[in-house]
């Protein structure tokens, strides 16, 4: 079998761990195996030094990737069913769409819960500044309890993230070069976020400040990256905590993700420095659930995406990041960049909403999903309600929770008024929303969501 397709079913393979559901990991591995394959290899950083241990050494170690679980000699069916999650025994039917997202708050603010309730925000350039995402995210952790800042990424100069400070030093290039493009390109394995991040032409470092971890929090790390030859490298350094040099894992083929799991107490900055052509693609930074568990939301926004962009990243590769996050809800924020695409049919809108739904369900076929209209837009005044329309339907048919931004923000014309308003809520060129605006509709939609929340 190919190199290829083998790296194409080990990608279905999710993290071997014990909130991993096991009929997903078995399904996986039956799939793998039957191709002759074996099962995905990660880099597992070395337990991190307590709090007022020396420091990591100056130089980071190198070595290669490490097995996560030894070769399965032949995987079979469990013989008894697993047991049942404590969630389920806190759905309740009245809550509709949102009931397993709901369960799992519940056993959360229960203490029943030993794992973060994560949500996956897919959407457009509204989502990609974190602004909106980033208010509902803010007032689910405030009720719930902070389980980090979730995935972002690195290399990626005109990018910011609500939890986090930034800086991408020298020349860094994209693939995709149109992140936001919808046609087919290349292998389409581009990670969770689907942008891969590599350095161009010299030297270049990437370094992500965590906000409001404190002395004592302990954070977990989990870089994504790719190579495509032996002498790639990517040297990663937590200030204050563990130092690695990543390489890919010897036998797999040439260009399979990877992934480097760190810990870290008290640490708030890690650097990467690629040597070579590594291409990232993302970070994760959570707080650790086991000391307490918490709600994170990943904004995998992205500037003039459509539903069509997701729907051209490699169905497996992208279906093995989302098992490792293992969301509670999936939203999916489009329509925007829908309404000023006149020469489409809108009705094609609602195949991609139904495609993309079932390829999150396919992995994950237990999560809630929402879908957000989309805001209203100054030169697409006919069609936005049209757009709007069709995903509210496709929505119902999915079964998603539907909230309608449009007509939050007023409906037509609305973008006109907020613009004209001073401060101003949009933004002149009559698409994007201001901080303020992007803000106003985060309290509106979490305030939403937890009027719906029944304790």
């Amino acid at each position: 079998m190919s190199g290829a397709a083998c790296s194409a079913a080990r990608a279905e393979i999710p993290e071997r761990s014990p909130s991993a559901p096991p009929r997903r990991l078995v399904a996986a591995l039956l799939a793998a195996a039957a191709l002759g394959c074996s099962s995905t290899r990660e880099h597992v950083a070395p337990p991190t030094p307590e709090v007022g241990a020396a420091p990591a050494a100056a130089a980071p170690p190198s070595r290669p990737a490490e097995a996560a679980a030894p070769e399965p000699a032949a995987p079979r069916l469990p013989e008894a069913p697993p047991a049942r999650p404590p969630e389920l025994d806190l759905l309740r039917p009245e809550d509709g769409p949102y009931a397993h997202f709901f369960a799992a708050l519940r056993a959360l603010e229960q203490g029943r819960r030993k794992d973060h309730v994560r949500i996956a925000w897919l959407g457009d350039s509204h989502a990609a500044a974190d602004f909106w995402s980033g208010a509902v995210r803010a007032a689910l952790q405030r009720r719930f309890g902070d389980g980090g800042i979730g995935f972002v990424h690195l290399g990626y100069a005109a990018y910011r993230h609500d939890g986090a400070r930034l800086t991408a030093d020298g020349k860094w290039r994209t693939r995709p070069k149109t992140p936001g493009g919808s046609a087919p390109i290349d292998d389409g394995v581009f990670g969770l976020g689907g942008i891969l991040f590599s350095a161009h032409k010299g030297p270049a470092r990437a370094e992500i400040t965590v906000a409001g971890a404190g002395p004592s929090t302990r954070l977990l790390w989990d870089v994504c990256f790719r190579s495509s030859a032996p002498t790639d490298e990517l040297a990663v350094t937590i200030e204050g905590g563990p130092s690695e040099i990543l390489r890919g894992a010897a036998g797999d083929a040439p260009g399979a993700l990877q992934h480097a799991r760190l810990a870290s107490v008290g640490a708030t900055k890690l650097g990467v420095v690629p040597s070579g052509e590594p291409e990232l693609c993302g970070l994760v930074v959570e707080t650790d659930p086991e000391v307490k568990p918490g709600v994170v939301l990943d904004t995998l926004g992205i500037n003039g995406a459509r539903l069509a962009t997701a729907l051209r990243w490699n169905e497996l590769a992208w279906a093995a990041e989302l098992a490792r996050r293992s969301p509670e809800l999936v939203v999916l924020e489009y329509g925007t960049n829908e309404a000023g695409d006149v020469t489409t049919d809108p009705s094609l809108y609602a195949k991609q909403l139904a495609e993309l739904l079932a390829r999150t369900r396919r992995v994950e076929p237990d999560a809630d999903c929402l879908v957000l209209a989309p805001t209203d837009r100054k030169d697409a005044a006919e069609r936005t309600p049209v757009v709007r329309d069709v995903l509210r339907d496709a929505a119902r048919e999915g079964g998603c929770a539907f909230w309608d931004t449009y007509e939050a923000m007023g409906g037509r014309g609305s973008i006109e008024t907020w613009y004209r308003e001073r401060p101003p809520r949009a933004s002149r060129d009559g698409v994007h929303l201001t901080f303020r605006g992007y803000r106003e509709l985060g309290v509106k939609l979490s305030n939403d969501i937890l009027e719906r929340y029944r304790p």
